[in-house]
């Protein structure tokens, strides 16, 4: 049985709190965040009251409690050194994304995560949806050919563009703005499905609602070793509501849309040259409604099993620090418009629990 301490009062609350609590072999004993009627109302409603322990101090959860792993979910830079002293004190760590404010903080992590051949993840979750998954397996078989090209298109407005909230999240230089914050799942995944970018030129837009000044919409044009190009947007600051996918391959398209969710209610539709089309829904349901469950939490249980599983064998599991300081790289690399050394991606060592 894994013990599990949290820290963090927005995501860490809602998305992983609930998630790892769900897993039959990981006991959460410890949570870190402010205090709020929300917080007593979540550990109420997860009937945590008698066996959870709350701070409000990160250091002292850490050097108090007797922990296997901590997930955590904090501003990237305070997520940095939460993550060291627990790898430190031989603590398995899970992590929000981005991984952290600094490329070099993020070679930091795999570094010391693998001296002290401890497990790590992070918390890239749209290819844990099932029709992702399905399209990922259309691609790695070649049911049209090899892709050729591949297109994002993803815009929403955030809660805090909308609501002119003066955060991190607005904050490149604190692994904010539109680029570090949201792009970064984006850049995974588009690894994940196309294989690794070589390219990459960008452009991006700024906005007097984003009251730090960190870019709310992002273009970049892409081009990958094994030959295909891309272009990806993303618009944290727009209008209308979408993310969409399009993958097109040498004798047909696969497109994944959504169009009012964040997880929830993606399609996989693909289209041959002939004009056949094929619908596939998704079938990933929300475990409940109400003011404290939030979409995401099926999808992290997911991550989250994986993660406590590959701390019981002794294991690595994927995404991992690794993947997380790729895609550093890559924001590194784009905001300053440099073309991407793919020869730079982390060599994972396999032997790392020998």
């Amino acid at each position: 049985m894994i013990r599990i301490g949290i820290i963090g009062s927005g995501f860490g609350l809602y998305g992983l709190l609930p998630a790892f609590h769900s897993l039959s072999n990981c006991r959460v004993v410890a949570f870190c965040g402010n205090s709020s009627p929300r917080l007593l109302r979540v550990i109420q409603e997860l009937s945590l009251e008698k066996v959870l322990q709350l701070y409000q101090n990160w250091q002292e959860m850490l050097s108090c409690e007797q922990l296997d792993a901590v997930a955590i979910a904090v501003v990237p830079a305070a997520q940095y050194q939460i993550a060291k002293m627990a790898l430190e004190k031989d603590i398995h760590v899970f992590a929000e994304k981005p991984l952290t404010a600094q490329l070099t903080d993020a070679y930091a992590l795999v570094n010391l995560a693998n001296r002290k051949k401890l497990t790590h993840g992070i918390d890239f979750l749209f290819p844990e949806i099932d029709v992702w998954q399905i399209a990922k397996k259309m691609l790695n078989e070649k049911k049209y050919g090899d892709i050729r090209h591949v297109a994002v298109n993803w815009d929403f407005r955030s809660h805090d563009i909308r609501q002119k909230i003066s955060s991190w999240k607005t904050d490149s230089s604190l692994g904010g703005g539109a680029l570090a914050f949201y792009f970064s799942h984006v850049l995974y995944y588009l690894e994940y499905f196309v294989g690794a970018i070589s390219r990459l030129k960008n452009h991006f837009v700024y906005s007097p609602d984003s009251l730090n000044g960190g870019e709310v919409s992002v273009d970049l044009d892409l081009e990958f070793i094994g030959g295909a190009t891309g272009v990806a947007h993303i618009s944290c600051d727009s209008d209308q509501m979408r993310h969409q996918l399009i993958f097109t391959c040498q004798s047909g398209r696969i497109l994944l849309e959504n169009q009012q969710n964040i997880t929830e209610n993606f399609i996989l539709k693909t289209t041959d040259n002939q004009g056949i089309e094929t619908i596939i829904t998704s079938q990933d349901l929300t475990p409940g409604k109400g003011p404290d469950k939030d979409e995401r939490v099926l999808i992290v249980k997911r991550l989250a099993k994986r993660f406590i599983d590959a701390c019981i064998r002794e294991q690595q599991m994927t995404p991992s620090f690794v993947e997380g300081a790729r895609v550093q790289e890559l924001i590194e690399q784009a905001r300053k418009n440099l073309n991407v050394n793919h020869e730079n991606i982390i060599n994972l060592n396999n032997e790392f629990l020998s």
